[in-house]
């Protein structure tokens, strides 16, 4: 009997150790029963838009396309495409990990509303599906402070701790409000090589300014000799190496600056705007419109060595760019170094490419 018993008691412990793992290994699963709770919306293609402010007031709406790849940020600029898809892996794949400790629960409720973001989902129509009070990492970093409000249904009485099946970290940064860090970085985005000329213009060394026609496979052209009055270029170059004037035009693929944080004073924009670029990219598209983009040089916070081994008080790692639209942003020289090569390169005339700081005076 007492053997009997002990077998017993050993299922027993079995049963409840295997119990304890299946729920620790889920957490959720008898959580998802409960709506406010569910904070997953498995179906992001179903997203329609989202929209998130921060408790500075700084807003950003994000909305599909039909017809692009790439979201609208606040109805005038692109989205990063790899911001947009990591907020909508993390909506995807958010659980509840667990509960806020009761003592707590009312303190996280005052940070959620003084200092939290809201994020409002839309799946269709002009009613939010789901919305979101994002609040702060727990102390191990592995959980998120959030509160979620179902329209028609009503809003969580409690905040819970979230995380993302496979991913160890916090989820607030994935939910931010800036439209500057949302914007996308791309300045020339052609993947399909569907432009027909490109320019770059040496604005203190006119004879190094070069053009190239582009038609597609081999047909390319190489112009030299710029008009100093006109911008035009007027003479055709017979002979180039092919190969390093290809190699500019696969480059325009994709070239992103860094970003258009720049935290320059309105003052300190106007005065690199009213100075003149050491270079201009102009890229001409399929349908004749120009987009072009001024490089700057940069001051440095205080004097370095500079890739020529001179020590230097530029900034010897970024320019200050300028786009079509007249926004700033700063833009790495090791992307765009290789971009403004002088005439020179093209001929075959100059063995290693050229830094861009030694067009720096």
């Amino acid at each position: 009997m007492m053997k009997k018993n002990t077998l017993l008691l050993l299922l027993l412990v079995a049963l409840g150790s295997i119990a304890i793992w299946m729920y620790r290994r889920n957490p959720s699963s008898t959580l998802s029963d409960k709506p406010l709770m569910n904070f997953a919306i498995e179906d992001t293609s179903s997203i329609t838009k989202v929209f998130i402010v921060d408790h500075t007031g700084k807003t950003a709406l994000i909305e599909r396309q039909a017809t692009s790849r790439f979201w609208k940020l606040n109805g005038k600029y692109l989205a990063r495409e790899d911001a947009v898809n990591l907020m909508l892996a993390t909506l995807c794949r958010m659980r509840v990990r667990g509960n806020v400790p009761m003592k707590g629960q009312e303190n996280m409720l005052k940070v959620l509303a003084s200092s939290g973001k809201k994020v409002e989902v839309y799946q269709g129509g002009d009613e939010p599906s789901k919305i979101y009070y994002v609040g702060p990492a727990t102390p191990d970093h592995f959980g998120t402070i959030m509160l979620l409000e179902i329209p028609g249904i009503g809003r969580s009485p409690e905040p819970y701790i979230t995380h993302m099946e496979g991913f160890t970290g916090f989820l607030n940064t994935r939910f931010f409000a800036d439209e500057m860090e949302w914007r996308y970085t791309g300045v020339f985005d052609y993947p399909q090589m569907d432009f027909r000329q490109v320019s770059v213009v040496f604005h203190s060394a006119p004879e190094a300014s070069f053009e190239v026609n582009f038609k597609g496979g081999n047909d390319i052209t190489l112009i030299g000799n710029i008009d100093p009055i006109s911008g035009a270029f007027r003479t055709n170059i017979a002979q180039f190496d092919t190969l390093r004037v290809k190699d500019l035009l696969l480059s325009l693929k994709k070239v992103h600056i860094e970003s258009y944080n720049t935290l320059l004073k309105p003052e300190a924009q106007d005065s690199i705007g009213k100075s003149i670029p050491l270079f201009t990219i102009t890229v001409k598209d399929r349908k004749g419109q120009k987009h072009p983009l001024d490089l700057y040089a940069k001051r440095g916070r205080e004097p370095r060595l500079n890739a020529l081994g001179v020590l230097s008080s530029w900034d010897p790692e970024y320019y200050w760019a300028k786009t079509e639209e007249g926004n700033f942003a700063l833009a790495q020289m090791f992307v765009f170094d290789p971009l403004v090569q002088p005439l020179p390169w093209y001929l075959g005339a100059v063995e290693n490419p050229i830094p861009g700081i030694s067009w720096i005076k």
